[in-house]
């Protein structure tokens, strides 16, 4: 066998991996938390105070989607809480909800080029206080109770993906996010309000 041959044998023993079709999975459109048991606060109402701003230009993508962190943390505090007292104020104020996507570096020669690598990184954070404000007895008296959450996630991309695969990718990192977050809340909550919890 000449070695045109032999490179020939070679590279079309590779080129059927490389173009196999990639399985795919249904992925989330949306975010939802009514699976979850509703929080029930001995407030008389729930407010969300946006604090992030995004930057709306590259490397953030969250504008660019119906579904970001920001708008995950307004769903949690409508669907995930539910007010019972008749006086005080619960408030979810959003410290960061940025995602940013990180183009990751390709390898070069036949591995490069017949491989399906990963191209994109995008790291996902959702940071918040959950504070709940209830007056006291007295005039002027009140008690205030927090509860912290950091949230982060993350997902690559392959190089092949087309923009739909590239955007179920995105809805499936949201859904990762929305669940640390709401994991990780929930619990400082039972741990830290107890008072206030019912």
């Amino acid at each position: 066998m000449t070695r045109l041959a032999k490179m020939a044998f070679f590279l079309a023993a590779l080129f059927p991996a490389a173009c196999a079709s990639k399985s795919t999975t249904s992925a989330p459109r949306d975010v939802s938390f009514v699976a979850s048991a509703p929080l029930q606060l001995d407030v008389a109402s729930i407010a969300v105070d946006q604090r992030y701003r995004s930057s709306s230009t590259p490397p953030n993508v969250e504008q660019l989607h119906p579904v970001s962190p920001a708008s995950i943390a307004e769903r949690w505090a409508t669907s995930r809480v539910v007010t019972t007292g008749q006086r005080g104020i619960a408030t979810l104020t959003v410290l960061d909800g940025s995602v940013v996507a990180e183009k990751l570096p390709l390898k070069g020669g036949l591995t490069g080029f017949f491989g399906d690598q990963q191209d994109t990184k995008l790291k996902a954070r959702l940071k918040a206080r959950l504070t709940v404000s209830v007056p006291g007895l007295r005039v002027g008296d009140s008690t205030t109770y927090t509860a912290d959450v950091d949230a982060s996630a993350e997902r690559t991309i392959l190089q092949s993906a087309t923009l739909n695969e590239r955007d179920a990718a995105y809805m499936v990192l949201m859904n990762t996010l929305a669940r640390q977050f709401d994991e990780t809340l929930s619990a400082e909550v039972r741990r830290s309000m107890s008072p206030v919890l019912r």
